[in-house]
C-alpha cells in the first residue's frame, strides 16, 4: 500500500513541477528565432527531423546568421527564410512564439 501512495505522490509532484516550469516564461524574440533557424539548419545536416524539406546537404553548414531572414511576424509566430547561397536554393522555418518549429518547408508558410 505504501508503494502505491509513493506512486501516486510522486506522479502528482511531477505534475505540478512541469506545470511550475512553464509558469512565467516569455514568448522569444525575433532575434532568438533567428538565433534558432541558424543552429537549426545545420542540425537538419545531420539528420532529417520529419520536417518537409527532409536532411540538408552539406553545403547548408555554410548559413550564416546573415543568410537569415524575416519574411513574417504574427501573433502566435515566425516565418524566416534561410538561404543557401552556394545552391541558390531558399526554405522556410516557421518558429511559434514559445520557440517550437512548427514546419520547415520549400514555400512560404501561411501560419
Amino acid at each position: 500500500m505504501k508503494v502505491i501512495v509513493n506512486i501516486i505522490l510522486i506522479m502528482t509532484l511531477i505534475g505540478h513541477c512541469a506545470a511550475f516550469a512553464h509558469e512565467g516564461h516569455n514568448d522569444i524574440t525575433e532575434e532568438t528565432a533567428l538565433n534558432i533557424v541558424n543552429k537549426s539548419v545545420k542540425q537538419h545536416t545531420f539528420k532529417d527531423f520529419g520536417y518537409e524539406v527532409g536532411k540538408l546537404d552539406a553545403s547548408w553548414k555554410s548559413v550564416t546568421r546573415h543568410n537569415l531572414k524575416t519574411v513574417k511576424k504574427v501573433d502566435k509566430s515566425f516565418i524566416i527564410s534561410a538561404t543557401n547561397i552556394i545552391s541558390d536554393t531558399v526554405i522556410y522555418f516557421h518558429i511559434e512564439k514559445n520557440g517550437n518549429i512548427r514546419a520547415v518547408t520549400n514555400d512560404v508558410i501561411n501560419p
